[in-house]
């Protein structure tokens, strides 16, 4: 059988069950996209915007690009940050489908750890592991669980104004009821993020992220990624903030079919501090997927509340 002939076989299987399952159960880790930027930009805002320099992390369910942690390199001696979180969000389209879409809700609850420390001069060491688990009130063949770990470095950029560049290997393993993975990825994380202060109450973060697949399986899912990432602050109070997002991200999905995704999702998120180790937060967001191939364009909108518990050491 020609490699051709084998390709569009193999095309034509993913598309078949894309129809009946859904691009959420065949590919969670585009699924955990929008649910990580809410949990994200919401999550660990600076206590005073004279923090000025912060970056994207992965994290929280953050299977690709764009997640809008804010953290500025730590000079502190409490190198370990622990983390547990716990948002329950509504959707419009749980599978991420044009067509026959379907309304639930679902809870993602995760644990994070993530350590920083200066290495020498500029450079910081960062690495972080995380847990996250994703429960959907019907569609339970949905529900899945998610891994992922980085290890990386930080660098200071005093010639650009203090921007920060970060490189990380980045490792995601997603499984249902913790059996075999159903994905699996190794990728290469490399990007460059700058905050820009207006005032004391006021911010814009820019960042330029790529991530270059080394391997993964499903084979067909391995893809780069390169996005572009915006943001808002707003510091209300000391304890209320109000964050604005924008992300454009390309994925080249190049042992799909020559498959490529054009994929945007904005929104907003607001913000309580409780407490210095306590946060409430609620998001609202809107996803658009163009690809090349229609049958996985779709739209999506996601809202949800989550609640964030963190302690340094």
């Amino acid at each position: 059988m020609s490699s051709r002939v084998l390709s569009a076989l193999t095309l034509l299987a993913a598309l078949l069950a894309s129809s009946l399952q859904g691009q959420t159960q065949l590919d969670p880790a585009r699924a955990a996209t929008a649910t990580g930027t809410i949990a994200q930009s919401a999550g660990d805002q600076p206590d005073d915007l004279e923090d000025e320099n912060t970056f994207s992390r992965p994290s929280s369910g953050d299977s690709d690009l764009g997640q809008q942690l804010l953290l500025k390199p730590r000079v502190s001696s409490n190198p370990f940050k622990v983390s547990v979180d716990a948002s329950y969000y509504w959707t419009d389209n749980a599978t991420n489908q044009a067509t026959n879409k379907a309304q639930d809700y679902f809870l993602a609850t995760g644990v994070n750890l993530g350590w920083q420390k200066n290495l020498q001069g500029r450079y910081y060491g960062d690495a972080y592991l995380g847990q996250h688990w994703f429960r959907y009130d019907s569609l339970h063949e949905l529900n899945y669980e998610n891994a992922d770990a980085s290890l990386g470095v930080l660098a200071i950029l005093p010639e650009l104004k203090n921007s920060i560049f970060h490189l990380h290997y980045y490792y995601q393993r997603i499984t249902r009821e913790f059996g075999s993975p159903i994905y699996e990825a190794h990728n290469i994380r490399m990007g460059l993020q700058k905050t820009f202060l207006i005032d004391r109450k006021n911010s814009i973060n820019a960042g330029l992220v790529s991530s270059f697949g080394v391997s993964a399986s499903p084979e067909r899912l391995q893809r780069h990624e390169h996005a572009l990432q915006l943001g808002h602050n707003l510091k209300l109070s000391s304890h209320w903030s109000l964050s604005t997002n924008y992300r454009l991200a390309y994925y080249d999905y190049f042992n799909f079919n020559g498959r490529a995704d054009w994929y945007q999702i904005m929104g907003t998120s607001l913000t309580y501090k409780v407490c210095k180790n306590f946060d409430v937060s609620a998001g609202y967001y809107f996803s658009i997927n163009q690809s090349n191939n229609g049958f996985f364009d779709y739209q999506s909108q996601l809202g949800g509340l989550g609640l964030t518990a963190k302690v340094q050491f």
